[in-house]
């Protein structure tokens, strides 16, 4: 289990952001842009409360509680106030801790793969993470992808930056990411081809349908 304890802050950068200047953050700790949760729930109807595992500096929570939501957040390091305890979402659920109706994350990569299992093993209602774009298209992404419950896939325009997440919280703004990513959005006892569309940042002009509409 990892402690409670914040790596000092990198030293300003002189050139532009950009994700391949940074060394890799040994908690895989990256912040995606804010328009990438709060277009989410402009977009996404969920039913019930938000739980995000991997809460980090906290984006994602603060958007769904601004879209109406009860959302909370873990860590395993406490980054923001919106983080309620410190959690590896890899341990075991905790004895008389109520299922979450929802899970939306941007998960740490490495270990993504366990972080979708373990959501749709632990939600009742709707499993949402960023991924990386790649995964529809890899081999062996594409064919896990096969196996889950996998509803909706937004892939988000124009490409979000996503830099470490210290380099956030030493008040630089990071521009011009190099990867694409997309929500992935899974319902546990769903059946069914997965609906391919778009996340626009300046577009709300569709909306898609709550857990319980009919496929």
């Amino acid at each position: 289990m990892l402690t409670n304890v914040r790596t000092p802050s990198p030293i300003a950068p002189t050139r532009s952001l950009n994700a391949r200047i940074w060394k890799r953050d040994p908690h895989e700790y990256y912040v995606e842009e804010h328009w990438c949760s709060s277009r989410l729930f402009d977009e996404v109807t969920f039913n019930g409360s938000i739980y995000d595992p991997a809460c980090g500096s906290g984006r994602i929570v603060r958007s769904a509680r601004a879209a109406g939501y009860n959302a909370y957040g873990t860590d395993i390091i406490r980054r923001s106030s919106v983080c309620r305890g410190i959690y590896d979402f890899r341990d075991p659920w905790p004895r008389g801790r109520p299922k979450p109706d929802n899970i939306v994350s941007n998960p740490p990569f490495k270990i993504s793969e366990t972080f979708v299992d373990l959501a749709l093993d632990r939600c009742k209602r709707r499993v949402a993470m960023i991924l990386p774009h790649t995964w529809l298209t890899g081999d062996k992404h594409s064919r896990w992808l096969e196996t889950k419950p996998l509803r909706l896939v937004l892939m988000m325009t124009p490409r979000p930056s996503m830099p470490p997440g210290l380099i956030i919280e030493g008040g630089h703004k990071a521009t011009g990411g190099k990867k694409d990513f997309d929500w992935f959005i899974f319902e546990p006892d769903y059946r069914g081809d997965a609906t391919i569309g778009w996340l626009r940042r300046d577009d709300k002009a569709r909306r898609f349908p709550d857990s319980n509409a009919a496929t």
